[in-house]
């Protein structure tokens, strides 16, 4: 026999699902052929078996249903209410928001007390420098001794 095996369209004749002309195909094949024939008998028996043995499928009660999704969702609710609730997290979440806050208003001020940087505060503190902020605060006279050593020299050649 030269006609190619219909396995593939066995299925759907058997559930009816081929059309008229596909279907008077399949029918003539089978009439010749008897490997296809045979094996469209097992898929007969096959589908029959388990049409008996399947067990029924029971309807839902959708009254249970809706009542326990409202469960469900009624604890989902009240466990993300209740995190909050919690001292804890409140007080880290609060305390990271001030840090944050702090740290964008020293870094709008341009550091502490102005142009002195974070290494200058930590030196300062160690030398207890910040008790005599004022005195500290006209140490900036005193960068520039090199020049006030120098006056004299300076003056000298122009009195010449």
């Amino acid at each position: 026999m030269t006609e190619p095996h219909v396995e593939t369209a066995l299925a759907p004749y058997l559930r009816g699902d081929l059309p008229a002309d596909e279907r008077r195909h399949v029918e003539r094949h089978l009439a010749d052929c008897e490997s296809c024939h045979a094996a469209a008998e097992d898929f007969r028996l096959i589908r029959e078996r388990l049409a008996t043995t399947a067990p029924p499928v029971a309807e839902p009660h959708w009254g249970r249903y809706r009542a326990e999704l409202r469960a469900r969702l009624a604890g989902s609710a009240r466990r993300r209410r209740a995190w909050w609730l919690r001292p804890v997290p409140v007080a880290m979440a609060a305390t990271a928001m001030a840090a944050i806050v702090l740290t964008f208003t020293v870094a709008q001020r341009g550091g502490l007390n102005g142009d002195v940087t974070s290494d200058d505060a930590v030196l300062a503190t160690r030398l207890d420098m910040i008790d005599k902020q004022p005195i500290v605060e006209r140490l900036d006279l005193l960068e520039d001794l090199d020049v006030i050593r120098d006056l004299d020299r300076l003056a000298s050649p122009r009195e010449s």
